[in-house]
């Protein structure tokens, strides 16, 4: 089981997703990708997102890197990919926002 764990830039909200309930990465603009997934909420029908918002032609790229660590066999040893704004491997990210039944 991979979990991922989206952090804002000031690593003051944060939610941790299993890889297997991620519905969708989609790249909405150059500089926009959106993560869906099931709501933490069993009673909101609507898929929780996150929006990463990311330098300017780096969505496609960024989209890339998180859909390929998703499903890597291993993550540096870790069970956890941590995505967190301007920080290895996701430095391209300048915010990470969480919307509940977006």
């Amino acid at each position: 089981m991979r979990i991922l764990n989206f952090v804002d830039g000031a690593g003051t909200d944060e939610i941790f997703v299993n890889s297997s309930q991620i519905r969708a990465v989609q790249v909405t603009s150059n500089t926009n990708v959106n993560v869906y997934f099931a709501s933490q909420d069993p009673a909101v029908t609507a898929n929780d997102k996150v929006a990463l918002t990311c330098g300017t032609g780096k969505s496609h790229l960024v989209a890339l890197k998180l859909s390929e660590l998703m499903v890597a066999s291993n993550i540096g040893g870790a069970s956890v990919l941590k995505v967190i704004a301007a920080t290895a491997p996701f430095a391209d990210v300048s915010t990470v926002a969480y919307s509940a039944g977006a």
